[in-house]
């Protein structure tokens, strides 16, 4: 009995001095807790002017004051990372939150949990000697695409959509600094380009005013950069989700209020340096296409975006099969 006493007095005493020494250093058992929850956001795509905002959250230690341990990934595509998120292996994608929409009708277990663009910001490029002012332009022309791009994805309903004949158009499908690579050689006559992203580095590079198709413009306007989360994973830790989400929120704040310091921070994550300008701009075009509606949690969105992506999705063929909207996504976590 003598000896269970003294077991039970060196252990209280040991936790005793634990938790003085976690004090000492600022650190609540709570918080000292939720340092422990490591969360993975995984990009759909490399490193690129978009993503600041969320290291911006990162750099500031937004994340780290939630208690979160965050690390910011790169990925290779959207469906692969969605898939990636759908079954478990990773707890959040960062990327176009239409291939989502597409993965929820094939019964992937993702649910958008926050809408940072209503509007994808894509268009269609041409040097100025090659005419290019409506799709109609495209037929007869060469258009270069990505793989695993939003865009790539979705051409034959943008073509279909402003009565262009497909056939007519030659999509080369190669990858990111190929495509760039042949345009710039002019062995294609037009590419399909993120204009908050790609057009401005692009622009810098040949100094060249390049022919732009805002697709948004013509009928393609569908929902942009959102987190994704694992559906299951979301709904057993909501609290999580806020925190992720509240954070996130932060760093869009201040890049919404000061692009150009935004554009410093992510500087320093580059491994491969930007030319300042270049992305100074593409933050700040990426700010402009932000979706912060007026009373609301940036990221917040109604019913009426989503009711349009899958009209306009079901008409072009893209939805085989329509859920209810709160099969897509949700503001619960938004705070």
């Amino acid at each position: 009995m003598m000896r269970s006493i003294e077991r039970l007095l060196s252990a209280a005493t040991l936790t005793a001095a634990l938790l003085t020494a976690m004090l000492v250093a600022g650190v609540t058992p709570a918080a000292a807790q939720a340092a422990a929850d490591k969360i993975t956001i995984r990009f759909t795509w490399k490193l690129k002017g978009e993503y600041a905002p969320l290291f911006v959250a990162l750099d500031k230690g937004y994340y780290k004051a939630e208690g979160l341990d965050v690390t910011l990934a790169e990925g290779s595509g959207a469906l692969t990372v969605i898939k990636m998120v759908g079954i478990g292996q990773e707890q959040f994608a960062y990327g176009p939150a239409v291939n989502a929409v597409q993965a929820v009708s094939q019964d992937l277990p993702v649910k958008i949990v926050s809408l940072y663009q209503a509007s994808t910001p894509m268009g269609v490029i041409s040097f100025p000697e090659v005419p290019l002012k409506s799709p109609k332009d495209l037929e007869g022309k060469s258009l270069a695409i990505t793989t695993g791009e939003t865009f790539s994805d979705m051409v034959r309903p943008f073509l279909k959509l402003n009565g262009v004949d497909i056939e007519k158009v030659t999509r080369v499908q190669m990858d990111n600094s190929a495509r760039a690579t042949q345009f710039m050689a002019r062995r294609v006559d037009t590419m399909a380009v993120f204009l908050t992203n790609d057009l401005p580095k692009m622009e810098h590079v040949t100094k060249t005013k390049f022919n732009v198709i805002d697709v948004a413009a013509f009928g393609l306007k569908v929902p942009g950069a959102a987190l994704i989360a694992n559906s299951a994973w979301a709904e057993q830790n909501p609290e999580l989700v806020r925190k992720v989400l509240r954070a996130t929120a932060k760093g869009y704040a201040d890049a919404m209020a000061d692009p150009a310091a935004a554009a410093q921070t992510f500087q320093k994550y580059l491994t491969l340096k930007e030319d300042p300008g270049v992305l100074e701009r593409q933050v700040r075009v990426t700010m402009a296409s932000t979706n912060a509606p007026a009373g609301k949690p940036i990221g917040w969105t109604d019913e009426a975006t989503w009711a349009a992506c899958l009209d306009l999705l079901s008409e072009t063929g893209n939805l085989k099969v329509r859920k209810a909207l709160d099969a897509y996504y949700t503001n619960a976590y938004l705070q």
